[in-house]
């Protein structure tokens, strides 16, 4: 717990930027966009100029793709500022579905990301007692490893379950057998310790499960 309240760590910096980058990257791949469609006007404006037909069916798709790009460069942007705050507290109540969503659709950004079903707790989710960036973390490494294991074409399923132990589990099931690698490793699995978490991989039932304390503090 006190290792919790001081500096983050090499590992935590590491992940930030990880995060950071991939958004940064998502970002410019939404300009890119608008400003390839608001070229595309130009060169229809200009063919209007000189008089000739003009399809307008045309400037309508590219205004409809530009109002799209725009909400989706809005939604990206709230993305950022939601992860870059969940490190003003060393250890704070979370929203296990809200965190969840929040790490599912930045995973998304991932050349390689598959499908996601999520089912989450129903009506308002569970709230837990947790450092929310390193738990955010280890569910971010587990989504790589779990779209690494079937492919950018494939789906994966995420749940979330209160445990009658006062633990919370998050379950990642339906992975494949395409990941090559070894997971978790022991960084991860320090990280995990470092709030009494536990990682579990049944690689044969194509499962692999999160247990994390629903108050840190106990």
């Amino acid at each position: 717990m006190s290792s919790l309240k001081e500096s983050l760590s090499n590992e935590d910096l590491i992940f930030f930027g990880k995060i950071n980058a991939s958004i940064s990257h998502e970002l410019k791949n939404v300009l890119a966009i608008i400003s390839e469609t608001a070229g595309l006007l130009n060169d229809l404006t200009e063919i209007a100029a000189r008089g000739d037909e003009v399809d307008l069916q045309m400037i309508n798709t590219c205004s409809k793709d530009i109002v799209e790009e725009i909400q989706r460069g809005f939604s990206t942007i709230k993305q950022m500022n939601t992860f870059s705050h969940s490190v003003d507290d060393p250890v704070t109540e979370v929203n296990l579905n809200k965190l969840l969503e929040l790490m599912i659709n930045l995973a998304a950004f991932l050349s390689y990301a598959g499908k996601v079903h999520f089912d989450p707790l129903q009506p308002t989710g569970l709230t837990i007692i947790t450092c929310p960036s390193r738990l955010q973390n280890l569910i971010y490494q587990t989504l790589v490893f779990a779209f690494e294991s079937v492919g950018p074409k494939g789906e994966i399923k995420v749940s979330l379950h209160p445990q009658d132990n006062s633990m919370a589990r998050i379950t990642f099931s339906g992975l494949g057998s395409k990941a090559v690698r070894e997971f978790p490793v022991d960084q991860t699995i320090q990280i995990a310790r470092s709030i009494s978490t536990e990682i579990v991989v049944a690689g044969d039932a194509g499962v692999i499960e999160i247990m994390v304390p629903q108050s840190l503090e106990h």
